[in-house]
């Protein structure tokens, strides 16, 4: 049986479960190879094994039992470890020189600026470039470190804002930097667009509507398909996956959809998370897509998927447990009609709640949805 590779893990169980599933269902036998422990996965030992962020490729590999029949991974730090196994052993993959620049926001916006995807921006390394940004900008900005994920260090500047103190949040950069970027606040409605890029050429299996708190960029809800222009964020994530360069491969792209249409946040050599690959999507399509299966089935043999309608909707709500407990939270959540999986949401005190419905137009209308779960 060939062997698909895995460098780290889905945190939420909802997430690793599912793609795990997804290689059995292929025939393919999963094997994890992590940073940290994942024997709460299940899997034989022979299935799990652990690296060190000095190992080589070669190492990686050998740990794992040998060459895979195909590598991927689900987190940005991992990205460039999983091109370099990929390139070393004639793997389908994004390719080095896209994988360098999907862990690079700096990158990312010098390969966009062509195709009028960008707000403006500017980098730097030094707390001085950092106030010479902001005073040729203008406020409010948004502060980005160019090395990190997850929203990690991300920062509204405005008036009042500690510009010393913002820099400082350069030692979250996943390599040894103080490189960062700043840019335009952008007014508008926040999109995640998932698809897969087979030779070259991106093809979009979905786009979901991003729920956000007020003021922030933290994520409480995910709803697919979108009740947004779909044509124009489709064709938006699209050019920006290709203009990276990926080659083979998932990618996620996050957009804000502005009076002047769609920009680009950073678009990842990557699916992305919040179970918008491993539920929304499968259940909004009814099967007809599943992004886990459909990147495994481009790194083993080149096969695109064929784009689906969506004939159902379907979303995640992100539900604080205050004090209470997690078990009774998930009991309470699966009482609701339209609850389909509900799941402990660690580190956050908080659970997950997967639903679906009809149609976007009937879950946007549930305003008292995600009190109810509260």
């Amino acid at each position: 049986m060939s062997t698909v590779l895995y460098i780290g893990l889905r945190r939420p169980e909802l997430e690793w479960a599912a793609e795990l599933d997804a290689a059995r269902q292929l025939g393919l036998r999963p094997h994890v190879a992590s940073d940290v422990d994942v024997s709460h996965t299940g899997l034989p030992a022979d299935q799990m094994s652990r690296f060190a962020k000095t190992d080589t490729a070669e190492e990686v590999v050998a740990a794992a039992g040998g060459a895979p029949a195909a590598v991927l991974c689900w987190g940005d730090k991992h990205v460039g470890l999983t091109s370099a196994i990929a390139e070393r052993f004639g793997l389908r993959g994004v390719g080095a020189e896209a994988a360098a620049a999907a862990t690079d926001k700096i990158a990312q916006r010098r390969a966009l600026d062509a195709h009028g995807l960008n707000p403006a921006w500017r980098s730097g390394e030094t707390l001085n470039e950092l106030r010479t940004a902001v005073a040729e900008l203008g406020l409010p900005l948004v502060f980005k470190l160019a090395h990190c994920s997850g929203g990690r260090g991300t920062t509204v500047i405005t008036e009042d804002t500690d510009l010393e103190a913002v820099f400082a949040q350069t030692k979250l950069n996943y390599v040894p930097s103080t490189a960062f970027l700043v840019e335009e606040y952008l007014d508008g409605s926040e999109h995640s667009v998932s698809g897969v890029v087979s030779d070259g050429v991106a093809t979009v299996l979905g786009v979901t509507d991003k729920l956000l708190h007020d003021n922030t960029f933290v994520t409480w809800g995910t709803i697919t398909p979108s009740a947004g222009p779909e044509d124009a964020l489709r064709q938006a994530a699209a050019t920006a996956a290709e203009a990276i360069g990926y080659r083979d491969g998932g990618f996620h792209a996050d957009l804000r959809l502005t009076a002047d249409g769609p920009k680009v946040l950073e678009v990842g050599g990557r699916l992305g998370g919040d179970t918008i690959n491993s539920h929304l999507i499968p259940l909004a399509s009814e099967g007809k897509v599943v992004p886990y299966q459909a990147i495994l089935s481009v790194l083993t043999a080149g096969e695109a998927p064929e784009p689906a309608a969506f004939t159902r909707a379907a979303a995640m709500f992100v539900i604080p447990t205050g004090d209470r407990p997690v078990a009774d939270v998930v009991e309470h959540a699966l009482k609701h009609p339209l609850a389909v999986a509900a799941v402990d949401w660690a580190p956050e005190k908080a659970v997950a709640v997967v639903v679906t419905a009809a149609n976007t137009e009937e879950i946007h209308a549930l305003d008292g949805l995600r009190d109810w779960f509260e």
